[in-house]
């Protein structure tokens, strides 16, 4: 019965050319606004895996060590990549000496000479600063930073559950590679 109220009321609600199924959705869902982050998402050439790697980041869903302790779960709470700090997200990506050295070659990579933020918030901003833009320059800051996250994190877990281990300079080739082969040739000059 309160299905059919919903229909309903979604059908008295001015169309706009838009389904009834699909006026249905956002009347549940509500009017949100989209974060600011989502122009990371469009026109970005990475990896599929690698994208909804950026987006459970962006989201803060990551499994982290302070996550997992949060959950009740009994882990070791130091980062194993520089085995200095408490692994968050913030830690694991902003502030890991092991990251720092990935992202500076990364951005060299593509001649951005900008360093990346320690503070989350600041990271955001400036990841989207750096990635609204239309130009190529953007585009492939895009996918770089994209394939960037995936590759901590797959290091990450390589070191925690297959113990096995590559330094930040095998892994900034890697997406190099990956980079020049997936960005469209006209904006590949890496």
């Amino acid at each position: 019965m309160n299905a059919k109220l919903l229909v309903d009321q979604v059908q008295q609600l001015p169309s706009r050319g838009k389904g009834v199924l699909r006026q249905i959705y956002y009347h549940m869902k509500g009017m949100k606004q989209r974060p600011a982050w989502t122009c990371l998402m469009y026109r970005n050439a990475a990896r599929p895996k690698a994208y909804i790697t950026m987006w459970i980041m962006m989201n803060q869903k990551f499994s982290t060590v302070d996550r997992l302790v949060q959950w009740g779960i009994e882990v070791d709470k130091v980062c194993v990549l520089c085995k200095n700090g408490e692994e968050t997200t913030e830690h694991l990506f902003l502030q890991c000496q092991f990251s720092r050295k990935l992202w500076e070659r990364l951005l060299g990579s593509i001649d951005h000479h900008s360093t990346v933020p320690m503070v989350w918030e600041q990271f955001q901003q400036w990841c989207i600063q750096y990635g609204k833009e239309k130009r190529s320059t953007a585009q492939r800051f895009k996918t770089v930073l994209t394939e960037g996250i995936y590759g901590i994190w797959i290091e990450r877990n390589n070191r925690i559950f297959s113990h096995r281990s590559k330094k930040d300079e095998s892994i900034a080739n890697e997406i190099a590679y990956v980079t020049i082969a997936r960005i469209p040739f006209n904006i590949s000059k890496m």
